[in-house]
């Protein structure tokens, strides 16, 4: 694949931090639009966007050492250099929701609504994200003999015969997805809902893509089941929060 786009002598641009920078444009652009849209507090937002991108930073990379501590333990010096752009999306969707929780508590905002802006616009961002993993040839899939199997010419990837493109499976899940919830966010005013909902379908359309990985990891396996189980107890909560019926006397 693609995965240098431009190189002249020591200067080298990869194709996925093209396609990252177009996600951070775009997912900035919506997140604009969507708050406008949905009349939430912008000042909230211009306030307090730099903490909040610092949690998601801090414990996104916490979560990957986590998750790959094998490739850490014996240079913790490596933990520092972000600029790998090696993230967790679990640890992305913590960092997020808990720093977004205390902030919106101080300032006496909706954390709900902020948790659906949140959760479709990470969505949203995770279409670009998979697509950059197809052209670096990270996050692939495992054989197949399938008529859409694909080749790699990559060290990455240890499979001569063509596999599957799990990372365009997840891109076009992701794109499904982020346009099907959008369209209930214009419908449901109940905050919460479409977040919780978002992220639950989510988690279970990649837990179910992870089973065609070339690597896969009980780990991942395990984060995911999780997330859509606790995303599912949001989704409970917040349906019935605002419906309590009056007591009887």
């Amino acid at each position: 694949m693609l995965e240098i786009l431009f190189q002249y002598g020591s200067i080298t641009i990869k194709t996925f931090n093209i396609i990252l920078a177009l996600s951070f444009l775009f997912t900035g652009a919506f997140i604009i639009k969507h708050t406008t849209r949905q009349k939430l507090n912008l000042a909230f937002l211009s306030h307090y966007i730099l903490y909040i991108f610092l949690a998601v930073l801090v414990v996104g990379r916490l979560f990957y050492v986590i998750e790959n501590w094998a490739i850490f333990k014996n240079n913790l010096l490596y933990i520092l250099f972000i600029w790998d752009l090696h993230f967790s999306i679990f640890g992305i969707i913590v960092g997020f929701a808990v720093s977004t929780y205390i902030l919106a508590k101080k300032s006496n905002e909706d954390f709900w609504e902020w948790f659906d802006t949140g959760i479709l616009a990470t969505i949203f961002a995770m279409i670009f994200i998979h697509v950059g993993h197809f052209f670096s040839g990270t996050q692939y899939g495992a054989p197949t003999d399938l008529l859409w199997g694909i080749s790699f010419d990559t060290t990455n990837i240890p499979f001569v015969n063509p596999i599957h493109p799990t990372q365009l499976y997840a891109a076009l899940f992701s794109l499904i997805l982020f346009v099907y919830s959008v369209k209930k966010s214009r419908r449901i005013h109940l905050s919460g809902v479409v977040g919780s909902m978002t992220l639950m379908l989510y988690s279970l359309g990649m837990l179910g893509i992870d089973f065609l990985h070339g690597a896969p990891s009980l780990y991942v396996k395990v984060a995911y089941g999780v997330t859509a189980a606790l995303s599912f107890i949001f989704l409970v909560h917040c349906s019935h929060k605002k419906h309590n019926l009056p007591s009887q006397n």
